[in-house]
């Protein structure tokens, strides 16, 4: 008999939105005034957000204490600052992860005078072990394809991104057998677990040691993130 994966598809075209002049936001899982039975957050991952940043505008947001937050630019590169004195610029290939011991207070502004930006901001619940007020800088190598590079690691919850050429395949192992998986398609098309991906559609699975995908497109993007399914507490 072949074991059943709990699993559930999250699709793009069903996320909640949030819209301004200055920006459109599109949420994966529920989010301020966005609220629905199947979109509950999937274990210490809380928020999954895709933000589309109007030329020359801001948007502030607050984050919750005991969080851990990761920026990563999509299209174009973004002004980042906090209210603790934290300042920069970033752009594609470069990711931000902090750590909020209190409650926070950041504001993310396009600098360009002609083009939107785009970028996701990526929330975790924190357990006891965190570094007060964490702040750090990373760089993505987008020249490795066919394989996933690291993108984060931050307590239990782990992070990689892969670039993949049409019908190439990717398998991945869990670090530590109680967690879960959660996959974004950040563009085009893939197949996991049998399961058809589109771009920004999501997909978490548990229960698990391994998965397997193929793309269905050249220069497919996968966000591949082990999540810890309760917070260490």
């Amino acid at each position: 008999m072949i074991a059943q994966i709990p699993a559930q598809i999250y699709k793009s075209d069903s996320r909640g939105f949030f819209n301004s002049k200055k920006h459109n936001c599109f949420a994966t899982f529920n989010f301020e005034n966005y609220q629905d039975l199947s979109r509950n957050a999937f274990g210490s991952l809380q928020v999954l957000n895709e933000i589309i940043l109007a030329p020359q505008q801001s948007i502030t947001r607050i984050i919750n204490s005991k969080t851990n937050v990761i920026i990563l630019p999509l299209f174009g590169g973004i002004d980042y600052k906090d209210n603790i004195g934290n300042e920069e610029f970033l752009r594609v290939e470069q990711i931000r992860v902090l750590a909020a011991d209190d409650d926070l207070s950041i504001e993310v502004f396009n600098p360009y005078e002609n083009e939107n930006v785009s970028y996701l901001e990526i929330n975790f619940q924190m357990g006891k072990q965190y570094f007060k007020n964490y702040f750090q800088q990373y760089v993505i190598d987008l020249g490795i394809k066919n394989k996933l590079s690291p993108l984060f690691e931050i307590e239990q919850a782990i992070g990689f991104v892969g670039i993949y050429e049409g019908r190439k395949e990717g398998i991945y192992s869990l670090k530590n057998q109680n967690n879960g998986i959660f996959v974004f398609v950040v563009h085009g098309a893939f197949e996991v677990e049998n399961r058809l991906l589109e771009a920004k559609d999501g997909l978490s699975l548990k229960k698990t040691g391994t998965i397997e995908w193929e793309a269905l497109s050249e220069n497919a993007v996968l966000l591949v993130m082990e999540v810890p399914l309760k917070p260490n507490t």
